[in-house]
């Protein structure tokens, strides 16, 4: 049978079952697996001379032992090895290994070593770390890679070298040829093998290269082949009169901003179409994206088509049914709520009529995406905080619906990334943006306090209730945890805001209450009978009290950037002055630089690139659900140029398939859905 890098590793030398299920949980099955556990960082293994050497710095240096290794123990279970050590001619300088007496076993007289340690210079000693295994000449970069208990290194190391010596011939290179020529791209099986054991840097950045290309155009490929094979499918076409739709527009107590007239025309633009709608709406927070949600499904309801609201938190669907009831219900427009905890007998009512088509409205939650839930004329499907829901959950709804044509899907985003990343990175998408917020909103003063200054933050507080305001205080936990001991919890600050506020009434919301307590807890506060609401990240997404004016973080430091601009964004709702208060005593000039930014800048896509620079595009969004994949070396915010290269060429590529031959076609696409070469 010819060999592939497909095969399973179990028949690589020195795998046996143990070692075996030991790779098995660092997710390595096949050679392809292996060969893509990259290290995670590098060791600088070039010899160096003393001289050119920093106080503390860490080095690798080689020499021969020139006394035996000694070993002392003291204190309890503690070490110490020691040895002379010839570093060149005339150079001896003692070496010491601290709890690792085991290494006495590897260290000869008269032997050549190389060791890894922090060079202390007042001492001419070097702290010993880790003994290196030799390398072949000119290397000088020794990779570390992330691994399990009971599997060493040196394992890992030997692992990859015997799967290059059996497979490194029939590694398949997977980008056209004509692009590799065009970029100077080497072949995939020397990428790889530069990546695990480079001579020097420069080996290793014409490696990453390559890598970092091709997982930005294996990306591309299915984002731009999904949008193409969307666009020659057939659409629920949304055949609506343009004057009744703008009777609807007028009898909002507000005027649209221009950006949401221009992303509302964007909208009907698509449904109208004869493919169906695939698009993106982000925008700042509170610019008013709910709205045009709203107004989306009422052009969905005026062509006979039903549509649904699909949020992430209950609270959130109940808050949603109430404006859009709010707003339309007095002209005859009908809204269900649907959720995984309401009255078994209403649920059904609302499923009957979603299935008969007597409902053309429904807002709700993961509840939505149920089997069991079936409509008779689904036009429109529009998915808040869409990075939220399972990608495959949400197609599963669309494809049930999709009988006669596809369903238009429409998703939102309040965590805006700029329009031309947005581009690249949604590529199977087109984005609307709206960067523009309501008139008449001021800007929210925003101000950073150090822990021991909360007598000031609690004057500010009474000040703002005593004039009828409400106030949020959002914390990072519920209990107390062993890792994070000093975070006050919900609710020990509860306890204690009841002791400096006796008179006002303060109530906690958090995951751990019922359903049924949480929206409780949620209405009272939104009737004012709650003066001060103690909360978790739950109230992050959507939540809307304009009476409510000051939002306070705690542990504000240990909150994302664009988390914590989201959670600003619950206040500022109402024509009165709002305030935002971060109480947070970072340890790290990261952190400081962090909380800086949230206090200088309200502009929500500055945030968020700050935010995708410091924590990176998985976090900032969520890996799992937004269906992005976690690229090897490609960084969505320093190789934006790579990408759109990567986006061109792609678009080039569809327009022009003469450019590859057939075979090199079929790899393309074979390695297309395979997410091991992109996750």
């Amino acid at each position: 049978m010819e060999s592939s890098w497909d095969d399973l590793i179990d028949d690589l030398p020195g795998i046996g079952p143990k070692r075996l299920a030991l790779f098995h949980q660092l997710d390595i099955y096949s050679i392809k697996d292996l060969l893509f556990h990259f290290p995670f960082r590098f060791e600088n293994i070039q010899e160096r001379d003393l001289m050119t050497i920093f106080d503390q710095e860490k080095v690798t240096l080689k020499g021969k032992v020139v006394t035996p290794p000694v070993v002392n123990y003291f204190g309890r279970n503690k070490s110490r090895l020691s040895f002379r050590f010839a570093v060149g001619d005339f150079d001896v300088i003692q070496v010491t290994f601290f709890n690792q007496p085991y290494l006495k076993q590897q260290l000869e007289m008269g032997q050549e070593r190389a060791i890894y340690g922090k060079w202390e210079s007042d001492k001419q000693a070097l702290l010993g770390m880790k003994l290196l295994p030799n390398q072949k000449e000119g290397n000088d970069l020794l990779g570390v890679y992330s691994t399990t208990q009971g599997l060493k290194q040196a394992t890992i190391v030997n692992t990859i070298k015997a799967a290059f010596e059996s497979y490194y011939t029939v590694i398949p290179e997977i980008l056209p040829e004509y692009l590799n020529n065009k970029y100077r791209l080497i072949p995939l099986n020397q990428a790889l093998y530069q990546l695990h054991f480079p001579k020097n840097t420069a080996e290793q950045t014409q490696a990453k290269r390559k890598i970092i290309f091709q997982e930005f155009f294996l990306y591309q490929w299915r984002l731009q082949n999904a949008k193409h094979y969307s666009l020659k499918q057939k659409g629920k076409e949304m055949h609506y009169e343009v004057e009744e739709l703008k009777s609807w527009i007028q009898r909002l107590p507000y005027e649209l901003t221009d950006a949401q007239k221009q992303s509302m025309n964007e909208i009907c633009y698509d449904l109208i179409a004869p493919y169906p709608m695939r698009r993106l709406l982000q925008g700042e927070v509170g610019s008013g994206k709910t709205i045009i949600a709203f107004l989306a499904m009422i052009t969905t309801a005026i062509s006979g088509y039903q549509s649904a609201l699909i949020v992430p938190t209950e609270i959130l669907a109940h808050q949603h049914v109430e404006k859009f009831k709010s707003l339309f219900e007095a002209y005859g427009l009908r809204v269900e709520l649907l959720i995984s905890v309401m009255p078994t007998q209403k649920k059904q009512a609302v499923i009957d009529d979603l299935a008969s088509g007597k409902l053309q409205f429904v807002i709700g939650t993961h509840a939505i995406l149920q089997e069991s839930v079936t409509f008779a004329r689904l036009g429109l499907i529009i998915i808040d905080e869409q990075h939220r829901f399972g990608v495959q959950q949400r197609q599963q709804l669309i494809d049930r619906n999709s009988q006669e044509a596809s369903v238009n899907l429409l998703q939102m985003t309040a965590t805006p990334i700029p329009r031309s990343l947005a581009q690249s990175l949604y590529g199977d998408m087109q984005v609307s943006t709206i960067a523009q917020l309501p008139k008449g909103r001021k800007p929210i003063e925003t101000r950073w306090f150090d822990a021991d200054k909360l007598d000031e933050v609690y004057q500010q507080m009474r000040s703002q209730i005593s004039q009828g305001f409400q106030v949020y205080y959002v914390l990072p936990l519920i209990q107390n945890s062993e890792a994070l001991e000093s975070v006050e919890n919900v609710m020990q600050t509860v306890a204690t805001l009841k002791t400096v506020f006796p008179e006002y009434k303060i109530d906690a919301l958090h995951g751990q209450l019922d359903k049924a307590s949480q929206q409780q807890v949620m209405e009272a506060f939104n009737e004012n009978e709650l003066q001060i609401l103690v909360a978790t990240t739950m109230v992050e997404v959507g939540v809307d009290v304009p009476n409510a004016t000051m939002m306070i973080i705690q542990s504000a430091e240990r909150f994302g950037l664009a988390q914590l601009h989201q959670l600003r964004g619950r206040v500022g709702r109402g024509a009165a002055q709002s305030y935002c208060y971060l109480i947070a005593n970072p340890t790290t000039e990261q952190g400081k630089e962090r909380l800086q930014i949230m206090v200088e800048s309200q502009d929500g896509f500055y945030i968020s690139q700050a935010d995708l620079k410091i924590r990176g595009m998985g976090n900032l969004l969520g890996r799992e659900q937004s269906g992005i994949p976690q690229f090897h070396y490609a960084n969505l915010i320093e190789d934006q140029t790579i990408l759109n290269v990567a986006q061109n060429e792609v678009n080039t590529l569809l327009k022009n398939p003469h450019l590859v031959e057939d075979s090199e076609w079929k790899t393309l696409n074979k390695y297309t859905i395979d997410q091991k070469m992109e996750a």
